[in-house]
């Protein structure tokens, strides 16, 4: 069975109420369905292992890892230490995720001396972004592959294998973890790719599934890594998004997360994001619909008309801001200013009722007065996000913004990231508390982490809630009235009379 996602690093600060500190996770997945076994040397079918660092992207990139090892017939180990091949699908947004992976990496030292013919190899945007200078510096790994490889991995593993077994058996003493081997160092990024549909795919994480439409970043905000690690923007065929959401509800999925790194700019031939919302509205069985991260700029009229219209898109918009300033946004070249988003915010609340946002904020961003900080505050305090994504400027090596002069004290960075919280936490409070006592809608997700008897939830805006125990299971949507809040986490009491259950 499919491991449990766990919170593993913090990666950015979520807050997502008063004293609540959300990390950006690491998730652990491994393939659990198994195909037709082949037969080795050994008559034992070769198992893997993909532990996946960053975001809900990268968690559905590893899905599709784990399904292309499954449809070569290996198996899924049950830990890391045990696995014939091992995979680090790893995160470049921060300086702080690559530490964390290199880290990890270099623990295996001892595992790989014990079990020598395991592969080892990095994937993703750390391995893209370093590439052969990441296979020189970890001696450790076998395997450097970015990110548009990914149906190729199985191919190189196995390539990889057959050369290392090949140089032992000319010299038992050589180990192909004395040098990087180039012609096994693949990172290209092809324009033209997009994944392909999961033809062998693995079981849905409980009633919550997440499905990558787009890759790729045209925008080139100086901050960001995300253009020269995933590359251009490219858009999974139309068809295909509603034929794996289909395989996605047929398989347990009540609700499903569109995800690109801008997915509202999503477009194929004459359709364009908000008809894709329509399309997969249609999907029969599925009961809600989210897509993050948005860019701005894409978020058109059409799309909030959408969100409004039809049945499974949820009353919640991701919409990354950044800064509260403008000359903070012309430096990060986000090409919107503060009036702008300000209008479409009271757009798009003025379409969708009941409508919560989140966004991403950035403090200390080369620059960046006081003024400009205060400016962010009092964005925050028109705005009354429900969460906010935060973190302080640091440098990214091949970004753009490490030309810029960044000379403002570590400390002070620190401190305004202190404000921001604190102004955060005291806002989603009060939205918290005016919410007591609303009958609402909760989709049932998983057993609750303090009492697995309790059940855990979501309303349509995202709010967590917890029932009583035994009162409905994952992928049942429940009646309830939110009795009580204690820090972002609801009570929620099954309404009796005209309960819809669904299961």
């Amino acid at each position: 069975m499919t491991p449990p996602i766990r919170p593993q690093s913090e990666e950015m600060r979520v807050i997502g109420g008063p004293g609540i500190s959300r990390s950006g996770r690491r998730f652990e997945r491994i393939g659990s369905t198994v195909s037709p076994a082949l037969a080795t040397e050994s008559d034992a079918r070769r198992t893997f292992y993909v532990e996946t660092y960053g975001c809900e992207m990268n968690q559905y990139d590893s899905d599709f890892i784990a399904s292309r090892f499954l449809e070569e017939g290996y198996a899924p180990a049950p830990d890391p230490e045990s696995a014939d091949v091992l995979l680090f699908n790893t995160c470049s947004v921060r300086q702080g995720a690559e530490d964390r992976v290199r880290a990890r990496i270099r623990s295996f030292a001892g595992v790989k001396a014990r079990h020598p013919d395991m592969t080892l190899g990095i994937v993703g945007c750390m391995a893209q972004r370093l590439g052969e200078r990441l296979g020189a510096e970890e001696r450790v790994v076998d395997l450097v592959a970015g990110t548009d490889t990914y149906r190729d991995l199985p191919a190189l593993v196995e390539e990889k294998r057959e050369r290392s077994r090949a140089a032992r058996a000319e010299n038992p003493e050589w180990s192909d973890r004395d040098r990087p081997d180039p012609a096994l160092i693949a990172t290209p990024i092809d324009a033209e790719h997009t994944y392909a549909i999961r033809r062998h795919p693995t079981p849905a994480e409980g009633p919550i599934a997440f499905l990558t439409i787009m890759q790729g970043c045209d925008k080139f905000c100086t901050f960001c890594i995300v253009p020269f690690t995933r590359g251009r923007e490219r858009s999974k065929p139309w068809r295909e998004v509603v034929d794996e959401a289909s395989r996605l509800v047929e398989r347990g999925a009540k609700q499903i997360t569109l995800l690109g790194q801008n997915v509202n700019s999503w477009c194929d031939d004459e359709l364009g994001f908000a008809d894709l919302i329509r399309k997969v509205d249609r999907v029969p069985g599925l009961e809600r619909l989210f897509f993050t991260s948005s860019y701005p700029r894409d978020m058109t009229d059409d799309v909030f008309e959408a969100i409004a219209e039809c049945r499974t898109p949820i009353e919640y918009l991701h919409f990354p801001v950044q800064s509260g300033a403008d000359p903070v946004l012309k430096r990060m070249k986000r090409r919107h200013t503060v009036e702008w988003y300000l209008r479409r915010v009271e757009k798009a609340r003025a379409l969708i009722p009941n409508l919560q946002l989140s966004t991403d904020l950035m403090v200390g961003f080369p620059g960046e007065t006081e003024e400009d900080f205060r400016a962010t505050l009092d964005l925050v305090r028109e705005v009354r996000y429900a969460e906010c994504f935060m973190y302080q400027y640091s440098p990214r090596e091949g970004t753009p913004a490490t030309k810029l002069v960044d000379d403002l004290p570590e400390e002070e960075k620190a401190r305004r990231l202190s404000e921001l919280i604190a102004l955060q936490r005291g806002i989603v409070g009060e939205i918290l508390r005016e919410n007591v006592g609303r009958e609402v809608e909760v989709l049932v997700e998983a057993p609750s982490k303090k009492n697995p008897r309790e059940p855990f939830g979501r309303t349509r805006e995202r709010f967590m809630v917890v029932l009583p125990e035994d009162s409905a299971r994952p992928g049942d949507l429940v009646r309830v009235v939110l009795s009580e809040v204690s820090g972002s986490t609801y009570r929620g009491i099954p309404v009796e009379t005209g309960a819809r259950w669904v299961s």
